[in-house]
């Protein structure tokens, strides 16, 4: 069954809910939408709402416990609202970037939001699919079912690549539900709840350390996917140009500082991910901040890439191109404040 293309009324009634949530969830006074509020001293405050918990999102933690960010006069605070649900929360004012799949932002844009993806900071498929015990390969999920986030979310869109070469067809031989955040999803596999589930960085480590079997590797191919990427408002990005272009500059400084300061990255990792095997670190940072471009710009054949595999038409159906908008990232790099590229 191909999941509805979500209209501009339900994408309102879900923007509601988010605004709820992220009011919770946020301290303080809610900004207005034309921007992220300064703080005394002219400190400028970006909330950026993250779709998943995942290794990704270790330059952004590193950059904020390292002072990166607070060294171009930046406040950068972070809530988790998984799936889908980060994208409707940049309408609100609630948040000014979401960082989520291109997929989950692309739905958003078609629906009628009028956002632009402003980088890519995890252009290559970034899933692996974990099955029962006693599974080998995709094919034995015949008439099973297998878990992501939720409709139209990365790990949704990712499902298809996993599949390909099973033969399979969703909703006909197997099935798809939708569960929430990685965590989640192990919990429903570990409890026998679906068959197989899908799932990122350390999660993934996580779930094979307790003897479930890897049934499909998206992450060794690095096959061009969004996996994750920045989401702006087209109308903060050109009324805060300049802090756009210094968060992406300071963002540039914290990819290079993961990679060469292993023990910041690691205390970054270990604390918002909750890890304590230093084996499992290792190898979350080998396949994260290791790859990942310091400056995120988005490629045209990446998006393309990525919208294909989506159940949603208007998805599948849009120009790639007009998702997008490297003008940030290329002006970040002219600053040269990074060492890397």
């Amino acid at each position: 069954m191909r999941a509805r293309r979500v209209g501009p009324l339900r994408w309102v009634a879900g923007l509601a809910a988010v605004m709820l949530i992220v009011a919770g969830c946020g301290s303080g006074a809610t900004p207005a939408a034309g921007g992220g509020g300064s703080a005394p001293g002219g400190v400028r405050t970006i909330k950026i709402a993250l779709g998943a918990t995942t290794a990704a999102s270790i330059p952004l933690w590193v950059g904020i416990d390292k002072g990166i960010f607070a060294k171009h006069n930046l406040d950068v605070q972070m809530i988790t609202l998984s799936g889908t649900k980060a994208p409707p929360a940049l309408a609100s004012g609630s948040v000014q970037i979401s960082d989520s799949g291109i997929s989950d932002l692309a739905g958003a844009i078609v629906a009628g939001s009028p956002i632009t993806i402003v980088g890519t900071t995890y252009p290559f498929q970034f899933f692996r699919m974990y099955g029962k015990k006693g599974m080998t390969s995709p094919s034995q999920l015949a008439g099973k079912t297998i878990a992501a986030s939720s409709a139209g979310s990365a790990s949704d869109t990712a499902i298809e690549s996993a599949m390909a070469a099973s033969g399979l067809q969703r909703g006909k031989d197997y099935q798809v539900t939708f569960i929430g955040d990685n965590g989640a999803r192990s919990a429903a596999l570990e409890q026998g709840v679906v068959d197989a589930i899908i799932v990122s960085p350390p999660t993934a480590q996580l779930v094979e350390q307790k003897g479930f079997p890897d049934i499909a590797d998206l992450i060794s191919d690095k096959a061009p996917y969004g996996y994750s990427s920045f989401g702006v408002l087209k109308s903060w990005a050109a009324d805060n140009r300049a802090e756009l272009v210094d968060f992406l500059s300071a963002y540039a400084e914290a990819v290079d500082a993961s990679r060469t300061d292993t023990q910041a990255a690691s205390a970054a990792a270990t604390k918002n991910l909750n890890l304590t095997d230093p084996a499992v670190v290792a190898d979350v940072l080998k396949v994260s901040v290791a790859v990942m471009p310091a400056f995120p710009s988005t490629d045209v054949a990446t998006v393309a890439a990525t919208t294909k595999l989506s159940q949603n038409p208007a998805v599948v159906k849009a120009d790639p191109s007009s998702l997008i908008d490297n003008s940030f990232v290329d002006e970040a790099k002219k600053k040269g404040t990074a060492g890397g590229s």
